[in-house]
C-alpha cells in the first residue's frame, strides 16, 4: 500500500486588535443626555423603557435620545448616527433582547 499524505487546513482567522480606547465615564448622570440604542430584538425596548424610568427618577434633569436600530445583535450603527450621538450625547446604552 502506498504512503498517503493528508493535508489539514485551519479555517480560523487570526483576530485583529483595534486601537480604540474606552471612553471616560461621567462622574454623574445628572444633567446628562443619554442615548438609548435598541436593535429591535424582542424585549430590548421594554428594558430601555424601564431603565430610562429608573435613571430619570434617580438623576435630575436627564435627557434621553432613543435610537431604534434595525440590525443584528452586533450590527453597526451608520457612521452618521454615531457622529451625531458623539456630538449630542454624553453616554450611550445599547440593549438587545430575546
Amino acid at each position: 500500500m502506498a504512503d498517503r499524505t493528508i493535508v489539514v487546513f485551519d479555517p480560523t482567522a487570526k483576530r485583529k486588535r483595534r486601537g480604540a480606547a474606552i471612553a471616560k465615564r461621567p462622574h454623574t448622570l445628572a444633567g446628562k443626555r443619554l442615548a438609548l440604542i435598541w436593535n429591535k430584538k424582542p424585549g430590548g425596548d421594554i428594558l430601555l423603557d424601564r431603565f430610562s424610568e429608573l435613571l430619570a427618577g434617580r438623576f435630575n434633569s436627564m435627557e434621553f435620545e432613543r435610537i431604534d436600530h434595525q440590525g443584528e445583535t452586533l450590527g453597526m450603527l451608520k457612521e452618521v448616527v454615531v457622529d451625531r450621538l458623539v456630538e449630542t450625547c454624553d453616554a450611550a446604552v445599547i440593549a438587545t433582547g430575546d
